[in-house]
């Protein structure tokens, strides 16, 4: 063994003293890098989890709002036809009864007109019998009047 030392050329002393330099090396590097590095890439590691959950709960979310959205659209569509309909079964029941009105007043109107216009007969019938018995009166008083003369 000494002689692969003394071929080598290694020193004991020298080799002791780089053995506690690559230790003190090791250390500080172990210590000052690589427990910063792992505990920063672990926290990195945490963080980009965290990150994909709060996308899968968003997307979940989103996929949700979605859904009751289309059910809210869905029912206020629903909700507008029935209303639709209520207003155009108002109208048309208001359409009848308004019809029924107007034909109601258009027969009064029509029995009122008959009997304006039998009133109307009436009075110009008995005008004429009135006018003709002063004419048959006059005719009468002309022909039993006997003529005057005229000198």
């Amino acid at each position: 063994m000494d002689q692969i030392v003394a071929t080598f050329g290694i020193d004991w002393k020298i080799l002791l003293i780089q053995v506690l330099n690559f230790s003190v090396l090791w250390y500080l590097l172990w210590r000052f890098l690589y427990q910063p590095v792992t505990t920063l890439i672990e926290s990195r590691r945490a963080q980009i989890i965290e990150g994909v959950a709060n996308a899968e709960r968003a997307s979940t979310a989103l996929k949700d709002s979605q859904a009751k959205k289309a059910e809210i659209l869905t029912a206020a569509s629903l909700e507008a036809e029935q209303l639709v309909a209520q207003a155009r079964a108002s109208a048309q029941a208001r359409e009848v009864t308004l019809m029924q009105e107007a034909q109601e007043k258009y027969n009064r109107m029509l029995r009122e007109a008959e009997l304006k216009g039998e009133e109307i007969q009436r009075t110009a019938l008995r005008e004429s019998r009135d006018e003709m018995a002063r004419l048959i009166v006059l005719g009468v008083e002309k022909t039993l009047t006997p003529p005057t003369s005229v000198s």
